[in-house]
C-alpha cells in the first residue's frame, strides 16, 4: 500500500494544520519529505460535508477549502519530493475529487466509521487503499466497516486525538484483539497507530509500544512550528523533531524485525554465525564403552580444539558407541551408529 524500505510506514499528519493555505501546504509537504515521512496526510475539507451552516465551526471548515487544481498540484509536488499525498475524505464530493486527481490512498476518519453510505461509495470507487480510523469505535462498528470495504487494501488505524491524549488512554493492547478478529473478515489489511502524546518526552515511546503490538503504520502530527499554534499543534512535532522521530522509529522497527514460519524464525546471518560460534562440542562426560547407548548422563557439551565435531546433542542421544570413547573426547560421527 505505502512503500517503505523498513516495512514500516510513517505518515506525517497535517490534518487541518495547513489552514486552507496553499503555500503553507507546500511548506508542510516539503518538511514532511525532508524529515523522511513515507506519506503526508491532509484533511480534504468541504464544509458542507462536515457540518450544517449553523454549526459553530462551520466558518473554520469553510476556510479550509481549496480548489481541486490546488490539491492536484500538491499531490504532484509531494510525488516530486519522493513522498505520497493522502487525504481524509468526509463525503462523496471529496471522494470523487480525490479520484479525479489520482489519489491512491484515502483515510476514513473515525467520525465516519459508521457512515455506511460513505463507506459504500468508497467501496464502489476506484481508490484501492483505505485507512480506516477506528479510534473510539466499538468492535461491532469496525466489523460492519470491514465487511463493506472487503475489496480494499486496508490499514486499521488505532489511536485518537485527545488534545492531547493521555498516555494511559491509548489502550494499545486492543490492537492485537482487533487484528485477530479482523482476520476472519478481511484478508488484506495492516494495523496502524495514530499518536497524539501530551508530553514531548514521550514523542517516540508510545509509538515504540505500538510497533511492538504489531503496528506497521505510524501517524504523527507535523507542524511548521508549535509556537505558531496552527490547527492541531497540541500533539505535533516541529520539522527537526519529526526528522529525529522518523529516525528513531524506523531504527526501532529494524530491531523488531519480521517473523518467518521456519525452525530458525528467520534469524539473520549474523545471528546464525553467533549460533555457530557459541555452540559447544558434544563430548564424553565419562568413559563410554563400545556398545553403550549415549544419553544425557554420559555426554555433555564443552569447547574443544577439534574440527568436524558435533554440536547438537539430539544428533547423538540414543545412538550406540562403535568403540570405547574416553572422557572429554569429542563424539564424532564415525564413533557412533
Amino acid at each position: 500500500m505505502l512503500q517503505s524500505k523498513t516495512n514500516l510506514n510513517i505518515i506525517a499528519e497535517i490534518a487541518q494544520g495547513f489552514e486552507g493555505n496553499f503555500m503553507q501546504s507546500k511548506l508542510l509537504i516539503k518538511a514532511a519529505a525532508k524529515a523522511g515521512a513515507d506519506a503526508v496526510k491532509f484533511q480534504f475539507v468541504y464544509a458542507d460535508e462536515l457540518a450544517t451552516a449553523d454549526y459553530q465551526h462551520y466558518s473554520l471548515f469553510k476556510g479550509l477549502e481549496m480548489e481541486e487544481e490546488q490539491w492536484k498540484s500538491l499531490k504532484d509536488y509531494a510525488s516530486s519530493l519522493g513522498t505520497q499525498l493522502i487525504v481524509d475524505i468526509f463525503g462523496e464530493k471529496s471522494l470523487v475529487a480525490a479520484e479525479n486527481i489520482g489519489i491512491n490512498t484515502i483515510k476514513v476518519h473515525g467520525t465516519d466509521v459508521t457512515n455506511l453510505g460513505l463507506l459504500e461509495a468508497i467501496s464502489s470507487s476506484s481508490i484501492e487503499n483505505v485507512i480506516l480510523g477506528v479510534g473510539g469505535a466499538y468492535w461491532g462498528e469496525i466489523k460492519k466497516a470491514l465487511n463493506v470495504l472487503k475489496s480494499k487494501n486496508l490499514i486499521l488505524l488505532c489511536g485518537f486525538q485527545g488534545y492531547p491524549t493521555k498516555t494511559e488512554d491509548n489502550h494499545i493492547v486492543r490492537m492485537n484483539v482487533i487484528k485477530e478478529k479482523a482476520k476472519a473478515i478481511h484478508t488484506n489489511f495492516q494495523m496502524g497507530f495514530a499518536d497524539h502524546p501530551g508530553e514531548d518526552k514521550f514523542a517516540s515511546t508510545i509509538c515504540l509500544v505500538a510497533i511492538g503490538a504489531g503496528a506497521e503504520v505510524i501517524e504523527k502530527h507535523l507542524t511548521l512550528g508549535k509556537v505558531m499554534e496552527l490547527e492541531d499543534f497540541e500533539s505535533a512535532l516541529n520539522p527537526d523533531e519529526f526528522q529525529a522521530f522518523v529516525t528513531q522509529i524506523k531504527t526501532a522497527k529494524q530491531a523488531f524485525g519480521s517473523y518467518i514460519e521456519e525452525e530458525d524464525f528467520g534469524m539473520s546471518e549474523a545471528e546464525k554465525k553467533y549460533r555457530k560460534n557459541v555452540r559447544r562440542d558434544v563430548v564424553a562426560q565419562k568413559e563410554i564403552r563400545q556398545g553403550e547407548t549415549l544419553n544425557a548422563q554420559n555426554v555433555t557439551l564443552k569447547r574443544t580444539d577439534k574440527t568436524y565435531t558435533i554440536k547438537r546433542l539430539e544428533l547423538v542421544l540414543g545412538k550406540t558407541a562403535k568403540k570405547t570413547i574416553q572422557k572429554n573426547q569429542p563424539i564424532l560421527t564415525i564413533d557412533i551408529k
